[in-house]
């Protein structure tokens, strides 16, 4: 399944909509499964601030004021489907976030936050619904500031069969 997503690459650093990075984001379908509706969605899309920063980050919300942040690189010259997946899990991330939540809870491992694993599990089913396979989608998982055993913990818990030769590989 091929897909096709309007990013916005070339955005300099700065301040922008939400619909200026990601053109089509209200035709993600999956906005449904992490929002109320309609009207919940065109609130958060009107409302979210994007950061485009010239750091090595890859893109997370700040806590604070539930703004999204992506690094230049990141935005630059990560995939297509990795970007798209990225701003599905960040959007879990800005719906937990209005509910109260504290997406940063430093007192529990990154791979065991309900926070992650609840965005996750979107991103996962999302991943498999764009044609993703289980390889693709562990690779996916497999973030820098986790360990290989860490890596194949969360793996598990949403049911993402990792290859264990490639996570020893990457130790």
């Amino acid at each position: 399944m091929k897909n096709v997503f309007c990013i916005n690459r070339w955005l300099e650093p700065g301040q922008y909509r939400l619909e200026e990075v990601f053109a089509d984001i209200r035709s993600y379908g999956i906005l449904y499964t992490i929002f109320a509706g309609t009207e919940e969605i065109d609130k958060v899309v009107a409302h979210i601030r994007v950061f485009v920063v010239d750091h090595s980050y890859e893109m997370f919300v700040d806590n604070k004021d539930g703004s999204i942040i992506i690094g230049l690189a990141h935005l630059r010259t990560s995939p297509d489907n990795i970007l798209y997946l990225d701003i599905i899990h960040e959007l879990c991330h800005v719906q937990q976030l209005r509910q109260g939540r504290n997406l940063y809870d430093q007192s529990i491992a990154y791979v065991d936050r309900d926070t992650e694993i609840e965005a996750y599990l979107v991103t996962v089913q999302e991943a498999r619904r764009i044609g993703l396979n289980d390889e693709a989608i562990a690779d996916y998982l497999r973030v820098a500031w986790i360990t290989p055993q860490e890596h194949q913990r969360l793996a598990r818990r949403l049911n993402v069969i990792v290859n264990m030769q490639d996570d020893d590989s990457k130790s």
